[in-house]
């Protein structure tokens, strides 16, 4: 084996060429001002956050308003119905379906009857076991629901009169039924 000398050149074979090294620059610090700006960016992001967690605390524990009452309930969609033009363009069945389903919600919501979800026939027998309804109650609930049921599943077109009757009905039944409150006696 045999080696033969390498010929190598380098950068600096000419020491003309030699660069003058330095020692590195000590750490650059801010300007004093920089702290105050940081500082206050923090401060704001701190008050900021605090705001919002405030304001999510609170709302959990924030009262929220009664619930409305049945009766209330079934009183403004009655006259939210009667509002309604459906009689005047013939939809008769649309509007003792609503009429029905407000006082079957009515029934659900004062005296906790799944009435939405029954037959006329499944609520009728539901409703003959329920203890908070009178039996003049009971008739006048099966005489409004034979009512709508006439309409809304034969083809029977009801006069002015059998529509006022049926809302009648319905006012009737959810004033004879409602809660009665409480009178406060005035003090002399």
């Amino acid at each position: 084996m045999s080696t033969t000398p390498a010929a190598t050149t380098g950068t600096l074979s000419n020491p003309s060429q030699v660069i003058d090294i330095r020692d590195i620059k000590g750490p650059v610090t801010f300007p004093w001002i920089m702290g105050y700006v940081i500082a206050a960016i923090l401060l704001v992001a701190l008050i900021t956050g605090a705001i919002a967690g405030l304001r999510f605390f609170f709302r959990k524990y924030r009262k929220a308003a009664p619930p409305k009452k049945p009766h209330e309930v079934a009183y403004e969609a009655l006259d939210a119905l009667r509002g309604k033009d459906w009689i005047k363009k013939g939809k008769f069945k649309e509007f003792f379906y609503t009429l029905s389903s407000i006082v079957r919600t009515y029934v659900e919501n004062r005296f906790n009857i799944h009435a939405l979800e029954m037959t006329t026939e499944e609520f009728l027998l539901k409703a003959k076991d329920a203890d908070e309804l009178s039996r003049g109650h009971k008739e006048l609930l099966k005489e409004f629901l034979s009512k709508c049921d006439l309409v809304k599943y034969a083809p029977y077109g009801p006069s002015a009169n059998e529509v006022e009757s049926a809302i009648e009905l319905a006012i009737r039944f959810v004033d004879q039924t409602k809660p009665q409150e409480p009178v406060e006696l005035a003090t002399p």
